[in-house]
């Protein structure tokens, strides 16, 4: 009884253990939601969007290589992007969901922030697929 109970502990802390977020990644715990077609009145646009798919490494090399844009929020211009991937992540600790289109431009984002990240050259060489 007593084996089994010290089993129980055992198997029960490290599954917290190892299923806590740790704050001191930029970014951890990536799950992809959505794929989506932010322009379905345009069809020319698929062509652009088939090879556009984000998994788990792209998203953590995007985020790590695309520089924070202030100007690409103000201007709404990821809105006229034509595909997009997105998901949940924690950033630092904090969850935010996340959008990336295609073309090279993210927004991370969660009650209390929104980060918009773009894609420059060397990012792009970097992180295949996306611009």
């Amino acid at each position: 009884m007593i084996k089994k109970l010290i089993i129980a502990v055992l198997t029960f802390w490290t599954v917290i253990a190892c299923s806590s977020i740790d704050d001191s990644l930029a970014i951890s715990n990536i799950e992809i939601t959505a794929q989506g077609t932010a322009q379905p009145t345009r069809p020319e646009m698929s062509e652009i969007c088939q090879g556009f798919a984000m998994s788990e490494k792209k998203l953590e090399a995007f985020y790590n290589h695309a520089v924070v844009s202030k100007t690409a929020y103000k201007d709404g211009m990821f809105k006229r992007l034509p595909c997009y991937t997105q998901g949940v992540a924690y950033f630092y600790g904090d969850k935010m969901t996340w959008r990336v289109y295609a073309g090279g431009l993210a927004e991370f984002y969660n009650e209390k922030q929104r980060i918009v990240k773009v894609c420059g050259i060397k990012c792009c060489q970097s992180v295949q697929g996306v611009c």
